[in-house]
């Protein structure tokens, strides 16, 4: 399929709206930070009840602009590899599904912190284990997104370093910024915490590679595209 400076513009702004959805759906989370297991955490999600799904729709959102992002990059990268093709696109669908279970979870303990204001705060035994349990569950598939988006930029980075389609050292960077991100979602999952700033980096990455998208599209080599 004809690649053009375009598709890589129009791949740009994929990627800048998915990172503004899924950027503000994160600073809007609002998960961490509380011990889940207590009273001060359903109040917390009875206070932040409206903002908490703002950040549920958000994150959907932006999940679902990556899909967008893989089908639409897929007869490319089947030019270049059937193999490289479906693996994109079927971590994209899977990290779907997994970000649709996780915001499911976050609406059940919303859910528990709602009955529980209606309870008036009576018998907060009643609800403080299973609002714990949501939450452990929800940062466990949380990392396993972090995995498998980690997975997904190795695969996307790699096709466009192969095919010359950026410059190679930025897609070099983008698979050892996706490498970093595979390797904190790892340890997380295996609950070894690491720091946020193993993350910001991935941050920078994708800040440069949208700018670069916009300004320079792909690399062609037909002047008259």
């Amino acid at each position: 399929m004809l690649i053009t400076k375009n598709t890589g513009r129009i791949l740009g702004l994929l990627f800048l709206a998915a990172a503004i959805t899924g950027g503000l759906g994160t600073s809007m989370r609002g998960l961490s930070g509380i011990e889940p297991n207590t009273v001060s955490f359903l109040l917390e999600l009875i206070k932040s009840n409206p903002q908490m799904k703002q950040a549920i729709y958000l994150d959907i959102l932006s999940s679902t602009l990556s899909v967008v992002m893989a089908i639409f990059l897929y007869p490319y990268i089947q030019s270049y590899s059937s193999r490289l093709a479906v693996t994109y696109t079927g971590i994209a669908f899977v990290n779907f599904v997994l970000i649709v279970v996780s915001n499911t979870i976050h609406f059940e303990m919303l859910t528990l912190a709602a009955e529980y204001s209606l309870a008036q705060g009576k018998n907060p035994e009643n609800y403080t284990p299973f609002t714990g349990m949501l939450h452990d569950a929800y940062y466990k598939i949380h990392f396993l997104i972090l995995l498998l988006y980690g997975i997904g930029g190795i695969v996307l980075y790699y096709f466009l370093l192969k095919t010359n389609l950026v410059y190679q050292w930025l897609a070099g960077w983008g698979i050892i910024a996706s490498l970093i991100v595979l390797l904190g979602g790892l340890l997380q999952f295996v609950e070894i915490k690491v720091s946020f700033y193993l993350f910001l980096q991935n941050g920078l990455f994708v800040l440069s590679f949208i700018v670069y998208l916009l300004i320079m599209g792909f690399r062609v080599h037909n002047p008259k595209q």
